[in-house]
């Protein structure tokens, strides 16, 4: 298991451009942005046992690779969200219950015993960039999503922009957060995407 630490801002679809192209890249970031297609499918219990423990299981393609993705409940205040991760690659875009039970972690009590089912998708372009800030000294991947939350016949807009700690002090997360407001108005976001997902689920009547 890992630890996720990132500070998430919304971004407006007409910011995009304007966001991609902001001088504060040239200056901070490591490397020149690479764009890459993300699809990812969630999944829960018929009783919504996942959602019940603010947890999300999803099964993630990219690049032709497949990755299946356990986040369990975290904080989430002003933007900044600590959870627990497990990610590990799997052969094919279908759930491994096998390495999922091998994996499931106690605060989340007993293993379900319910099938797991497809409840709704993400599909998003994503765009990253990585920073060693100096002060205070962090590594920090900073990543731009842009595309959809889909359920049924209804869709949910992704345009977001997320600050993730890999390694180093978090502080540096507000401080780099602090210097793309300063060019741009960004403003923290506590929503995740399966948290948008399961309100397209509501709006359905299906959770």
């Amino acid at each position: 298991m890992s630890y996720e630490t990132e500070l998430k801002l919304a971004v407006s679809e007409n910011q995009l451009p304007a966001l991609k192209t902001l001088p504060f890249w040239k200056k901070f970031a490591l490397n020149a942005s690479e764009t890459f297609h993300l699809g990812n499918i969630y999944f829960d219990t018929a009783d919504r046992a996942l959602n019940k423990a603010s947890a999300a299981l999803r099964v993630r393609t990219k690049n032709g690779a497949f990755f299946q993705t356990l986040k369990t409940k975290g904080s989430s205040v002003n933007g900044l969200t600590k959870r627990g991760e497990w990610e590990w690659p799997i052969d094919a875009p279908e759930l491994d219950l096998k390495g999922l039970r091998e994996r499931w972690p106690e605060s989340l009590g007993e293993y379900p015993e319910s099938e797991f089912q497809p409840l709704f998708s993400t599909d998003f372009d994503r765009t990253r960039w990585y920073l060693n800030w100096a002060e205070p000294s962090a590594r920090v991947e900073v990543v731009l999503d842009d595309g959809f939350v889909k359920s049924g016949d209804l869709t949910s807009r992704i345009c977001e922009l997320e600050i993730e700690l890999l390694e180093g002090d978090e502080a540096a997360l507000f401080e780099i957060s602090k210097a793309l407001q300063e060019q741009m108005p960004l403003q923290p976001s506590d929503k995740s995407k399966a948290e948008r997902g399961f309100e397209l689920l509501r709006l359905r009547g299906l959770a």
